[in-house]
């Protein structure tokens, strides 16, 4: 096997998705690009509490929130081709932003979850996708033995959020999500991939509360930023 992937990397080299620099088949992006990658600055771990993020999104049911980038140029190419067209060799890139971020945030948050929730897709979506892109791309950075596959579930078909206006987004995933699992007195992270306004993730984090959870984060690959939510709001 090592064999003929040596050869097929000979034949057709990978790539950084960024410079376009020969990378091994497990990165995706190379290590400077990694390095000028623009993450958004953890220097305050709780994004919440800086104020130019905090006014973007309406998140009353979570206490704190981490996200790795802005979903914007490379970043939104490669969660958009990877979710709606399954181009998985995004995915490497994708991982490399999540675990660098993640190692960073661990070693100045002192927010330590007892349990990991994916948001879940509803069973008709994942059917139809055939993958859940939160979890292929979060899993391989958390533990095990803290990520809950079967707590969170959801239990309506939405529309999809793209597209709706705050308001519309709020009622079309309201009663959209339950707890399965008793969470009293836990500390719980539920990881999306994208937040634009903050409802989807503050709905199930809203479930999660009623569940008895203590302290509950957002964690998202990236935020939409406030130009490209104005129009969504409109």
């Amino acid at each position: 096997m090592s064999l003929l992937r040596n050869l097929a990397e000979a034949l057709f080299p990978c790539r950084c998705h960024m410079c376009h620099n020969p990378v091994s088949s497990n990165e995706g992006i190379c290590q400077f690009c990694l390095s000028d990658f623009p993450f958004i600055s953890l220097e305050q771990p709780n994004l919440l509490f800086q104020p130019d993020i905090a006014r973007m999104f309406n998140l009353p049911y979570c206490h704190g929130l981490l996200a790795c980038t802005w979903y914007q140029d490379a970043m939104k190419q490669w969660l958009s081709e990877f979710k709606f067209t399954k181009q998985s060799h995004y995915q490497t890139a994708i991982n490399a932003v999540i675990a660098t971020q993640l190692t960073h945030f661990e070693s100045t948050s002192t927010f330590s979850p007892d349990v990991y929730i994916i948001l879940p897709l509803h069973k008709n979506r994942l059917i139809d996708r055939g993958f859940n892109q939160v979890a292929q791309t979060w899993l391989n950075h958390l533990p095990h033995t803290k990520v809950s596959a079967n707590t969170l579930v959801r239990t309506n078909t939405t529309k999809a959020q793209s597209g709706l206006n705050l308001k519309q987004r709020k009622q079309n995933v309201k009663h959209a999500f339950k707890v399965k699992q008793n969470l009293q007195g836990k500390k719980v992270a539920i990881i999306d991939d994208v937040i634009t306004t903050g409802a989807t993730i503050n709905a199930a984090a809203k479930a999660c509360f009623t569940a008895g959870a203590k302290e509950i984060w957002a964690y998202a690959t990236a935020l939409t930023p406030l130009h490209s939510q104005s129009v969504t709001k409109k």
